[in-house]
């Protein structure tokens, strides 16, 4: 037995005797125990189930004990312990330092002091006092009334007397709240109540979430009672009560401890919600706050920690909060607490959104639905109009329904760009297309009301009312537990007058036909051309922002013509947006700043009244020329889209594109200066260098010396792999520790294509694929050039490795539209500042032989990029993908140039000096020229029959080898025998060592069978001996 005081916190009051206190911990639910005050008998408690009835004030001596000790701060101690009762434990508990509890509860009359013993409280001589005192007085079950005696006891009700929750909640009414004291958890989101002032037994589920379960329940001890007479501790826990403890669910513990300690044995408020179809009783739980006058939700309490859940089948019943519960959930689930650690979030692009918020309608959507743009944080947020139902709009599948375009339409000229405010009433899940009941692909509607910001001279509107009254759509008519909009009578009474007036739908009359020629769909660039004549010969026109399409093109409605089309702001040009994989064609990435632009000009143009002067057509069937917005208010200026977008920083004018042959040319190139000084979005890293780099691009490319591209600035620098060497000028390399390529691998290997369906017939050229490497039968992604149908053969392009294949049809298969978004990995490069010979010319095979033995081996090169030669518009294939790559190739190590042992070996040569303008160029040659003197002396490769720069054109190819005689092949084409004794070859010896080229000049005649110099003099001077 524990001799020394204790500290704690009572948790719950079982009995007008009797004390559950708990201690203090850091986190999870703390040690607890049960203290019976020494030497006291309190009246007993009845039990649930009507065996046992009330002692005389049992009830109320457990109110003054709970509404005395609850919550508070105590210090106790064991007096002794009582073996015979199931080692229960009894203590004194004081409140601070000098309130004795016992004391108290004996001089207030609720407690006996207990007679006899050999075991006593060691204040048991203070108790008696009390007692008598408390006798004299009449206080409590000491009193002389019979009356009072008989109205003390609790009339529990059982059996068909029971507690109803259907006929509960008919009379209390959906909304309303009922005072309770809390007698138990049943879990954190079940609690048993006393109602007051009935002090009926009721069980309330928490409406909108639901806890973890504390498994299954034990079976309670028949000798036990339910209220005052459990044991503390039982000596030995039997089964029933170790398979509900090993059933409980994570965090159920936590959970339930969280509701004990705000709301058992204390007094909450229950907002009464709803009964379910198994008469479970749904209420929000109101509990004291931190501060006095403050409530909390424990139903927000409990999501906050992360120790329960929103369920939508009961926080759809609720009368208010269920918002702020989500976004509970929300938060919790982000910060993974408790239930949520390991959460894993679905991909979105939703942002917290608050209950009420001011903002600018910027799309009308239907005649019930807005889009609304945030003020505060800049999200567009889609809102229906609570409790209204408008005609649909028209989709791939069925016309739209009548008065659906004059709905949009009304709403359109009114709200378009104004200011509304919008509070947020209730979301709703709607049933995804063709389905039926609840399924995962359900929508969640949100749903609010919208009125405006009155401008000088208006009154505010409210957009619900203003739709209903003119006769463009209905009232909904809720159940009475559904939720509805904050104005729903007023709607009614909208609704009767439109009914009256007969307005809109409730007209007899059938509305005008909306006839409209759609020519924005692809392949309508015929049909649309028909109209450039009307067009230009009508000047300014006006017209409807019926979409934004990107930054630049957007979908007009001519309403003159009656004719829709795709419309574009002559000269300029957006960022791109990233477009998916379809079709085999792998996904393009978008362009920096591609949706500030789509979201600049939606914000400025979508839905707006319009001026527009169309000029010319594109080949896609864009119409082009020049647009201004009309303003929604009189007072305002029009706006210039393009000048617009070019101030943001969000636009530039179309790189081929000469500003003085455009109608504001002037203007547009200034805008786009300015927004070059400012530093503004696509220019915030412009420098002013930049301007003269297109003239030194130019310059470069016409003496070859990068071989078609342009030095970058800085110079990038990549690690990389050589995969495939295609020719002298043509190599493949891929990044090293590119997280891509791992994944693809991954990929690759988790799909099973060994007994693949056989190759569909739609697989065609032009088209990815996967295709079965022969050497070692792994599967690789590649790209379809050519098909052989007869055979059938597929000549492939490896994508991700740079090198080509002829493939039967069992080792092709259909690629995922997953891994063909992932863009090739093989990067086309070729080495920069030198000239390798052509691939159809002479050398062309050694020069490719001794470049891919400097890059074979498997190893890790710096290639340093100074040219990027962009794929035009014909570069369909993924080699193109990343354009072609001018590259320095070094060893990390070393830092032995590629470039230099080409030189070396007689197998490339440099640009004159004359034409290469770039500093950086000019200097990288220069440092290059004596590796190339040094071949040119000894002979090497090109120059072994002299300088093949000797001609006028520097571009001419090398001296041809020698042609057989009388049209023979050369004899070097045939195996070389030894030469005749005493001839002597003088030449440059170039021998191939493994994964490096060995250089060294010619002491002696030495032959060589695996050189080809050696072959091409030998047979010459065997020529030369038969000649002779």
């Amino acid at each position: 037995m524990a001799t020394g005081w204790l500290r704690g916190t009572v948790k719950e009051v079982p009995s007008g005797d009797t004390l559950v206190i708990v201690g203090a911990v850091k986190a999870g639910p703390p040690p607890e125990k049960r203290i019976t005050l020494s030497s006291l008998v309190a009246p007993k408690l009845g039990k649930r189930d009507g065996s046992s009835k009330d002692e005389p004030f049992a009830w109320a001596s457990r109110e003054f004990l709970r509404q005395k000790c609850i919550g508070q701060s105590v210090v106790f101690k064991v007096d002794y312990v009582v073996e015979q009762i199931g080692n229960r434990e009894f203590g004194s508990v004081f409140i601070g330092q000098q309130d004795n509890v016992a004391l108290a509860v004996v001089s207030n009359g609720w407690a006996k002091v207990r007679a006899g013993g050999e075991k006593q409280s060691p204040y048991v001589e203070e108790l008696k006092k009390a007692e008598e005192a408390a006798q004299i007085a009449g206080l409590g079950i000491h009193t002389r009334d019979p009356s009072a005696v008989a109205k003390s006891v609790r009339e529990i009700q059982v059996g068909d007397d029971a507690f109803n929750t259907t006929s509960f909640f008919q009379t209390v009414g959906k909304g309303k709240t009922v005072q309770a004291i809390v007698e138990s958890v049943i879990n954190g989101s079940m609690i048993r109540v006393t109602l007051l002032p009935g002090l009926q037994s009721a069980v309330v589920q928490v409406c909108g979430v639901q806890a973890p379960s504390m498994g299954r329940r034990a079976v309670a001890d028949p000798a036990a009672t339910a209220d005052g007479e459990a044991s503390a501790a039982p000596a030995v826990p039997s089964a029933a009560s170790i398979a509900a403890s090993s059933n409980a669910e994570p965090f159920a513990r936590e959970a339930k401890y969280l509701a004990e300690v705000k709301t058992l044995n204390r007094e909450v408020t229950l907002v009464i919600e709803g009964v379910d179809k198994y008469n479970n009783l749904f209420a929000t739980v109101q509990v004291a706050g931190a501060e006095a006058g403050q409530t909390d939700s424990l139903a927000e309490l409990l999501v906050k920690a992360g120790y329960a859940k929103v369920m939508e089948f009961s926080v759809n019943m609720m009368t208010s909060g269920s918002q702020r519960l989500r976004d509970l959930e929300r938060a919790a689930k982000q910060e993974r607490r408790a239930i949520w650690t390991n959460y894993v979030p679905a991909p979105t692009n939703q942002t917290k959104l608050s209950m009420n918020f001011n903002g600018k309608v910027v799309e009308i959507v239907s005649g019930d639905c807005l889009v609304i743009k945030d003020s505060a944080s800049g999200v567009e947020r889609r809102v229906q109009l609570s409790s209204l139902r408008a005609p649909r709009m028209s989709t791939r599948d069925r016309p739209a329904d009548p008065w659906a375009t004059d709905a949009k339409e009304f709403l359109r000229k009114r709200l378009i760009g104004r200011e509304v405010e919008v509070k947020m009433e209730y979301t709703r899940k709607v049933p995804a297309a063709g389905e039926v009941g609840p399924s995962p692909a359900d929508r969640e509607l949100a749903f609010g009301n919208v009125e405006t910001v009155p401008e000088k001279g208006e009154e505010k509107q409210n957009v619900s009312e203003m739709i209903v009254a003119r006769g463009f759509a209905q009232v909904v008519r809720h159940r009475s537990d559904e939720e509805r909009s904050c104005v729903y009578e007023r709607l009614l009474e909208c609704e009767e007058l439109a009914k009256s007036s007969k307005r809109g739908i409730h007209s007899t009359k059938e509305p005008a036909a909306n006839r409209i020629n759609d020519v924005s769909l692809p392949g309508s660039a015929t049909k649309a051309k028909q109209y450039l004549p009307f067009f230009q010969r009508a000047g300014k026109m006006l017209a409807v922002v019926e979409y934004v399409l990107s930054g630049h093109r957007l979908k007009l409605q001519i309403p003159k013509e009656g004719v829709c089309i795709v419309f574009a702001p002559s000269g300029i040009k957006t960022p791109s947006r990233p477009q998916p994989a379809a079709n085999g064609k792998p996904a393009v990435q978008g362009e920096p700043f591609a949706d500030e632009a789509v979201a600049f000009t939606r914000e400025h143009a979508m839905q707006r009244d319009a001026e527009v002067t169309i000029e010319t057509m594109d080949k896609g069937g864009t119409f082009l020329g020049t647009i201004n917005i009309l303003p929604a208010s009189p007072a305002a200026k029009p706006l210039n889209l393009a000048l617009s977008l070019m101030r943001a920083g969000l636009a530039m004018i179309q790189p081929n594109m000469d500003p003085s042959r455009l109608v504001e040319g002037s203007a547009l190139a200034e805008a786009q200066r300015q927004a070059k000084e400012a530093r503004l979005k696509i220019w915030q890293n412009w420098s002013p260098e930049q301007e003269a780099q297109p003239e030194e691009e130019e310059a470069s490319a016409t003496n070859g010396a990068t071989n078609g591209s342009h030095a970058a600035r800085p110079q990038e620098v990549l690690e990389v792999v050589v995969t495939e060497v295609a020719d002298a000028s043509e190599f493949y390399v891929q990044v090293v520790n590119e997280p891509r390529i791992n994944w693809i691998t991954e990929q690759l290997a988790a799909v099973s294509l060994t007994d693949g369906p056989v190759i569909p017939p739609e697989l065609r050229a032009g088209q990815w694929c996967l295709g079965q490497y022969t050497l070692d039968n792994q599967w690789y992604r590649a790209y379809i050039e050519r098909v052989n149908t007869k055979e059938p053969m597929y000549d492939v392009f490896f994508v991700d490795y740079g090198n080509r294949e002829k493939l039967p049809s069992s080792r092709i298969r259909a690629m995922d539209t997953t891994l063909a978004a992932v863009p090739p990995q093989a990067r086309m490069c070729t080495l920069a500042h030198v000239k390798v010979p052509e691939p159809t010319s002479d050398y062309a095979a050694e020069a490719k032989s001794v470049l891919a033995q400097l890059l074979s081996g498997g190893q890790r090169l710096l290639a340093h990029v100074s040219g990027r030669e962009k794929p035009g518009p014909k570069d369909k294939h993924p080699k193109y993908a990343h354009g072609k790559l001018t590259v320095t190739l070094v060893e990390a190590d070393t830092g032995v140039n590629m470039a230099a042992e080409m030189l070396l070996a007689g197998m490339a040569q440099l640009p004159k000096l004359s034409k290469v303008r770039d500093p950086a160029a000019r200097e990288a040659v220069q440092k290059l020229q004596e590796y190339e003197e040094e071949a040119r002396q000894a002979h090497r490769g090109i120059f072994v029959y002299g300088d093949p720069g000797d001609s006028d054109d520097e571009g001419a190819a090398p001296a041809p080898k020698p042609a057989g005689a009388w049209g023979k092949p050369p004899l070097s084409a045939a195996p070389i025998r030894a030469p005749a004794e005493g001839l002597r070859l003088c030449h440059a010896q170039v021998h191939m060592q493994p994964g490096r080229m060995s250089l060294t000049p010619s002491v002696s005649a030495t032959w060589q069978t695996d050189c080809a110099v050696c072959k091409v003099l030998t047979s010459m001077a065997l020529l030369c001996v038969m000649l002779a």
